[in-house]
């Protein structure tokens, strides 16, 4: 009975917190607002751009973790998971998963409202939207993808919506892919590569995902990633990140339709030992562990993801391998989730 009543007042609580990311959703479509093109009188003022937009992004999310936290309390969604008999399990489930929509809900929210803020919609802030829509409104998010098809990329593992674009620069560039720089559209392909020892130019994402571990249908990943910066003479440097995400599959069609995304963002306790790391080095082929030019440690937090960028460095790297060790717990209410591995890996 304690089940169904908390059951209740999720789905009132959803209903309260979703009338005006609802609101402001259909807003969000308005071409006017996604056709405005954002110019820039250089490379290193746009760069600087999107440090304030990342920056803004980053304490919006400690934001939707603490309305969240207060929301959860407020209600007494504070349920511990006792699997007394299959029912329990099957209305614990059913809370967890209505708790996940409220947090999505509210990232939907905060992403609208960052759109009135800076008066302008991003490609990446699109992708963004549909990532939380897949756990919210599947039939919006598809929508939206199909309108930008041609901007996004769909991950065949997770589902999930990035940009043809790197994470960063995908900030800046609206709806039609375009970014002004001294008033001509940027060349991105060109803007993007970096000379390699030959003089030649090659391309500067350095992106490896992979899954980490997985307990049932709750899955670690991590990410390690080679970002292209600009300095004042204009000068290509880069900066690196080492990056943990959690997820939930797709349960069983119960509560998504098979057809949907395979995973959907989750938001977790990432308590990480210290001995975890990426490591990055010139080449990825005969590295052997251990055996990097540089690491960087993943990092401990709460929240979809931990997220860590590195100082500038002159010389392209790839991520070459790495550990990962500690405890991840979903912050969800409902069944506990959680994984403790210790896994090395190489990306060779």
């Amino acid at each position: 009975m304690k089940i169904k009543i908390l059951l209740a007042m999720l789905v009132m609580a959803f209903t309260s917190c979703s009338t005006d990311a609802d609101g402001v959703s259909s807003e969000s479509s308005s071409k006017n607002t996604e056709i405005k093109t954002l110019a820039f009188s250089s490379e290193k003022e746009m760069d600087e751009e999107i440090d304030n937009i990342t920056n803004m992004k980053s304490q919006s999310d400690k934001l939707v973790l603490a309305d969240y936290h207060k929301l959860k309390n407020s209600n007494g969604l504070n349920t511990s998971s006792k699997k007394k008999n299959n029912l329990d399990v099957e209305n614990q489930n059913e809370l967890m998963y209505n708790s996940l929509q409220v947090y999505h809900k509210l990232l939907l929210s905060n992403i609208y409202d960052l759109r009135k803020q800076l008066n302008f919609t991003s490609i990446q802030s699109i992708a963004d939207e549909i990532n939380s829509l897949n756990a919210v409104d599947y039939i919006k998010a598809k929508s939206l993808a199909d309108t930008y098809n041609d901007l996004l990329v769909k991950d065949p593992i997770t589902g999930f919506i990035s940009t043809i674009y790197d994470s960063r620069t995908s900030n800046v560039i609206n709806a039609k892919g375009v970014v002004l720089i001294e008033n001509e559209k940027l060349n991105y392909a060109e803007y993007s590569s970096i000379p390699n020892e030959t003089g030649k130019y090659i391309a500067s994402e350095a992106s490896v995902t992979e899954v980490v571990a997985k307990n049932g249908d709750y899955t670690l990943l991590r990410s390690s990633t080679r970002q292209v910066h600009r300095n004042d003479l204009g000068f290509k440097f880069f900066r690196y990140t080492a990056t943990l995400f959690t997820w939930l599959n797709n349960p069983d069609g119960n509560h998504w339709d098979p057809s949907k995304p395979v995973l959907i963002q989750c938001p977790s306790t990432f308590d990480v030992d210290p001995v975890s790391i990426a490591g990055f080095a010139l080449s990825n082929t005969n590295t052997f562990f251990g055996d990097y030019s540089f690491t960087y440690q993943y990092l401990s937090g709460e929240g979809l993801s931990t997220h860590f960028v590195g100082g500038k460095k002159n010389n392209a790297y790839v991520p070459v391998g790495g550990r990962v060790k500690g405890t991840f717990t979903s912050i969800l209410s409902g069944v506990d989730k959680q994984i403790i591995c210790d896994v090395k890996y190489s990306d060779e």
